[in-house]
């Protein structure tokens, strides 16, 4: 008697309240997560932009002392060696292109490719890469 009054499988996991807990917190990691993403592309851009802004001050302050822009074959090196700019070459590629010894510079940075946490601890302890 007590199996004919018993709900059929499906409707009891439908009702069952762990699975829609399960569900919500499914819900809520996929929010995190995209809101993570959205972060971190804000993140990688606002440092791409600080180092371009860098490389544009370490540009301007040649052109005080010495009268002019560094052309593009010295660029970047030319600055680093010179003034004290340091780029992460291993996250950032800097284009620098020089118009002349008066005008200022066209200045692109493009991000690398991140690598992963495992990378970077690995980098750290001197050890090959992580996979």
């Amino acid at each position: 008697m007590n199996e004919a009054r018993q709900r059929p499988l499906p409707l009891r996991i439908l009702r069952s309240r762990v699975l829609w807990a399960i569900v919500f917190v499914l819900i809520v990691l996929g929010i995190l997560g995209w809101s993570q993403a959205l972060l971190s592309a804000k993140v990688t851009d606002t440092q791409a932009q600080f180092v371009a802004d860098s490389v544009r001050r370490s540009a301007v302050q040649c052109y005080a002392i010495e009268g002019r822009f560094p052309d593009s074959a010295e660029g970047v090196a030319y600055l680093e060696s010179n003034y004290g700019l340091t780029v992460d070459h291993k996250r950032y590629v800097v284009y620098y292109e020089s118009m002349g010894d008066n005008l200022i510079p066209q200045i692109r940075v493009i991000v690398l490719a991140p690598s992963s946490p495992v990378d970077e601890i690995a980098g750290f302890l001197g050890i090959g890469k992580g996979r």
